[in-house]
């Protein structure tokens, strides 16, 4: 647990994973402040470099965090030191050189759950995908609380991998359901899926299970058309449109029921021209 130990000062300061973008957050300048003079005090140890060279690159402070980094990793072992190390060089775009230092750190802690979060997203970000795909099953085997987006952006990944990406991209996204409950950003995504995969009645299926959530709203009852209209199910298509009219008639001006209207306007067309 060496490592855990030494980065617990470092996760104080230390933001969530992003997508690359870092930015500065109230109470840096005083953590900052409170830090020097810490380290001032104790100037080799490394507790102490570790947590001011992650707040260095969370702020984008790329050479300073490394130096502290760099004489953290010559008091202690280079795996306790290889997390923040590749949470820098991911954040300052060195993918590569990223993924050395995660997989160090992965081969000294197998169990911490964040460290393949990090993985899966330098090796996609280094075009690495099999890697990326292998941390990212790695990461919601081991994870008790994944965030859904991280479900969306690794079925995208695993679509876009092969032939065979869509049907694996679904089952991740089922996985993903198990485990967080029906969540209609996972379930519009399978829907996509389904169509691009020609299953027309199993996109009906999975829009049919979000009824309760968003059955209510426009946009749910024209998906809804356009999904008949595709599994050749016209004239309940031309029910679901007429009760579409009628809800976008006694509701308010709104962006939304401009687009519903226009999305209307062109399922009707479709509907009269179906070989256009």
């Amino acid at each position: 647990m060496r490592g855990h130990k030494l980065l617990f000062l470092a996760f104080l300061f230390n933001a969530s994973l992003s997508s690359g973008i870092v930015q500065a957050h109230a109470g840096d300048h005083r953590s900052l402040s409170e830090l020097d003079r810490l380290i001032t005090q104790n100037p080799l140890q490394a507790s102490l470099l570790v947590a001011r060279g992650a707040l260095y690159s969370r702020t984008g402070l790329w050479e300073k965090a490394e130096r502290d980094l760099t004489l953290a990793e010559t008091l202690v072992g280079k795996e306790d030191v290889a997390f923040e190390f590749g949470q820098l060089y991911y954040r300052s775009g060195q993918y590569d050189r990223a993924l050395g230092y995660i997989d160090a750190y992965i081969h000294a802690y197998p169990a911490y759950v964040p460290a393949f979060l990090l993985q899966a997203r330098a090796a996609s970000e280094a075009k690495q995908l099999d890697l990326a795909i292998e941390s990212y099953r790695a990461y919601f085997r081991l994870s008790a609380t994944p965030q859904p987006g991280e479900y969306i952006v690794a079925a995208k990944l695993f679509a876009a991998s092969t032939s065979e990406g869509s049907k694996k991209a679904l089952e991740l996204l089922d996985f993903g359901m198990e485990k967080v409950g029906l969540n209609a950003q996972l379930q519009r995504l399978a829907v996509k899926l389904e169509v691009d995969l020609g299953n027309t009645g199993g996109a009906l299926t999975r829009w049919y299970s979000l009824i309760d959530q968003l059955g209510h709203s426009a946009e749910w009852n024209t998906t809804l058309a356009k999904l008949m209209i595709l599994d050749n199910k016209l004239e309940e298509a031309r029910q679901v449109i007429l009760k579409t009219k009628m809800l976008l008639a006694s509701s308010k001006q709104s962006p939304a029921k401009i687009s519903a209207s226009k999305t209307i306007v062109d399922l009707e067309l479709k509907m009269a021209h179906p070989n256009n």
